[in-house]
C-alpha cells in the first residue's frame, strides 16, 4: 500500500510540474485557438504511432521468451510492455519497468531465472539497437546540429558518449567478461580508497551475480543469431514509431517543411541528450529539450503547444494506458488470490 501510494504521489507530482512548465508560458492564451486549427487525423496518428510502439516491444518480448523456451501469447506480451511502461514512466532512469515485469512472469509460474534472461536479453539488443540508431542520425544531422541548436550540442555528446560506454561494456561481454570483470573490480577498489563504498568483497558479489547472468543471456544471442536480427529490426520499428510522434504533432500543427527524417533524427538526439536525467519520465528535462532543439522547427507561438502535445501523447497517454492495464493485472491477481485462500 504505501508503494501503491508513492506511486500516485509521483505521479501527481509529474503531473504538477509539467502544468507548471505549460501555466508559465507567455502563450498559454493561445492554446485554445490553436486546439481548434489542429489536424485531428494528424494528431490521431501519433496516438496510432504510440500503439505501434506498444505492439513492437510485445512482439519483441515474445520472441526473446520462445528464444529461451518461455511459452506465450501476444496478449501476455503486450501485458507485460504496458506493466513495464507504467513502472518505468515513474520511476527514475525508468529503472522500475524491468523489476515489474519480471515480478509478474514470476507469479505467471515462469522461473526467475528465464524471466530475467528475457528482459536482460531484451535490454541488451533494445540499448545496442537505440544507441547506433542514435549515432547514425547524429552523423546524418551533425551539420544542422551545429549550425541551428548548437547549444544543445554538449548534452546530446553527453548522452552519446553514456550510452556508447553502455555499448562498449556489452561488447566487452561478447568477447570476453573477464576483462570486464577485472576492470570492475578495479573501480571497485578505487572506490575503496577513497571512500565511497566500505567494502569491496561485498558489491564484487553482486557484480559476479549479473555478470553471470549478463554472460548467460549473451550466449543465448549467440546462439540465436536469427531471432536477435529480427528482434533488432523490430526494435528499428519500435524506436521509429516512438520517434514519429513528433512528426505527426509537426504536421498537426500546419507546419511541412522538415522531412520525416529532419524530425526522428533530432527527436533521436533528445532522447540520448535526456536518457541520462533522474528525473521519473524525465520530466522537465525533456520538454526543455524539445524546446531547445526544436524551435527551429516550430514558431514561437506554437512551441510551448507543440510540447504540450508531444508530452501528453508520448508520456501521459503512456502512463494512462499503462496505468489501467497495471491496475486491471493487480485487481485480477488480487481477486485470484482471495478465491484459492476461500
Amino acid at each position: 500500500m504505501k508503494k501503491k501510494t508513492i506511486n500516485y504521489l509521483v505521479v501527481i507530482l509529474l503531473i504538477s510540474i509539467t502544468g507548471w512548465i505549460i501555466l508559465s508560458s507567455e502563450n498559454l492564451a493561445d492554446i485554445p485557438s490553436l486546439l481548434l486549427r489542429t489536424n485531428k487525423i494528424y494528431l490521431m496518428l501519433g496516438l496510432l504511432s504510440m500503439v505501434g510502439f506498444w505492439f513492437s516491444d510485445a512482439l519483441i518480448i515474445r520472441s526473446i521468451s520462445r528464444m529461451v523456451n518461455v511459452k506465450g501469447n501476444i496478449v501476455n506480451s503486450l501485458k507485460l510492455t504496458m506493466i513495464g511502461q507504467y513502472y518505468s514512466a515513474i520511476t527514475p532512469f525508468a529503472s522500475g519497468g524491468q523489476p515489474a515485469q519480471i515480478y509478474t512472469m514470476v507469479n505467471n509460474s515462469i522461473p526467475v531465472g528465464q524471466a530475467t534472461s528475457i528482459m536482460i536479453n531484451k535490454f541488451i539488443i533494445y540499448q545496442t539497437i537505440v544507441t547506433f540508431y542514435s549515432i547514425f542520425m547524429f552523423i546524418l544531422k551533425v551539420g544542422f546540429v551545429y549550425n541551428n541548436i548548437k547549444p544543445a550540442l554538449p548534452f546530446v555528446l553527453i548522452g552519446l558518449i553514456l550510452n556508447l560506454i553502455g555499448i562498449i561494456t556489452i561488447f566487452a561481454l561478447f568477447f570476453n567478461y573477464k576483462i570486464l570483470e577485472k576492470a570492475l573490480v578495479l573501480v571497485l577498489k578505487i572506490a575503496n580508497k577513497i571512500r565511497i563504498i566500505n567494502s569491496v568483497e561485498k558489491y564484487r558479489v553482486k557484480i559476479d551475480q549479473h555478470l553471470e547472468e549478463y554472460v548467460m543471456s549473451i550466449e543465448k544471442i549467440k546462439k540465436n543469431k536469427f531471432v536477435a536480427l529480427k528482434v533488432s529490426l523490430i526494435t528499428v520499428v519500435q524506436l521509429t514509431f516512438y520517434f514519429s510522434v513528433t512528426y505527426f504533432v509537426y504536421l498537426a500543427l500546419g507546419f511541412s517543411k522538415a522531412s520525416f527524417i529532419d524530425i526522428i533524427s533530432i527527436q533521436s538526439l533528445l532522447y540520448m541528450a535526456v536518457s541520462f536525467i533522474p528525473t521519473p519520465g524525465t520530466v522537465g528535462a525533456s520538454e526543455g529539450g524539445f524546446y531547445i532543439l526544436f524551435n527551429v522547427f516550430f514558431a514561437k507561438n506554437v512551441l510551448v503547444y507543440a510540447i504540450l502535445l508531444w508530452r501528453m501523447i508520448i508520456y501521459y497517454f503512456n502512463l494512462f494506458v499503462s496505468g489501467i492495464v497495471t491496475l486491471v493485472d493487480y485487481l485480477t491477481r488480487k481477486n485470484k488470490r482471495i478465491m484459492l485462500e476461500e
